[in-house]
């Protein structure tokens, strides 16, 4: 039986990703997020409106998301965790200009989107910043011969929990293709003589 539990927060189950910015002060910079999603070309990312990730990416209108790996897990962290200060070369961090936005494209991360922004919506102290994604960049291991997505070979980290505790989950190598489910409901039933 459900019950009503009380938190001031659930995380249900987010990627983590290190977003890229240029920045006034710094030249260019990162943070850690975890919220977001995306829809076709569209992303949909937030920031607290406090930070400077969020002043930055209204004055320069442009981002990356780099989406790192397991073993990115220690700059990941403390990307996040030191704030207002200059992070990519304190951390040490490899990275390329991106050509479409100049946004900073981590060489350790092997899948990043480059993002522009269209609209920044402000409530409640955080920045709702809608994006549209101009390029998907991935590491050539995570392609298949013909070019499509190696999904069993890309294991983001995920960011877990609640106002008590919150914690990282790893991924392991389980696919299982859209519509397998029913494929399998459907040959049990044609088996049973269910229709």
């Amino acid at each position: 039986m459900k019950q009503s539990f009380e938190t001031s927060k659930l995380y249900y189950g987010f990627p983590i990703f290190i977003l890229g910015y240029q920045d006034q002060t710094y030249g260019y910079n990162v943070t850690t997020c975890s919220s977001s999603y995306s829809l076709g070309d569209w992303l949909v990312i937030g920031v607290g409106s406090e930070e400077n990730a969020a002043d930055q990416i209204k004055h320069y209108q442009k981002f990356t998301v780099n989406i790192p790996n397991e073993s990115f897990m220690l700059e990941m962290e403390q990307a996040g965790f030191i704030s207002h200060r200059e992070k990519i070369a304190k951390l040490g961090l490899d990275f390329q200009s991106s050509k479409l936005t100049q946004a900073p494209i981590l060489d350790a991360c092997p899948v990043v989107l480059d993002c522009k922004v269209d609209r920044i919506i402000e409530e409640d102290g955080i920045c709702h910043i809608f994006a549209k994604i101009l390029d998907r960049l991935v590491e050539s291991d995570l392609l298949d011969d013909r070019g499509h997505f190696k999904n069993d070979c890309f294991a983001p980290t995920y960011f877990m929990g609640d106002g008590h505790k919150r914690v990282y989950r790893y991924l392991d190598d389980r696919v299982d293709p859209m519509g397998s489910f029913i494929k399998k409901a459907r040959k049990k039933d044609d088996k049973n003589g269910i229709t």
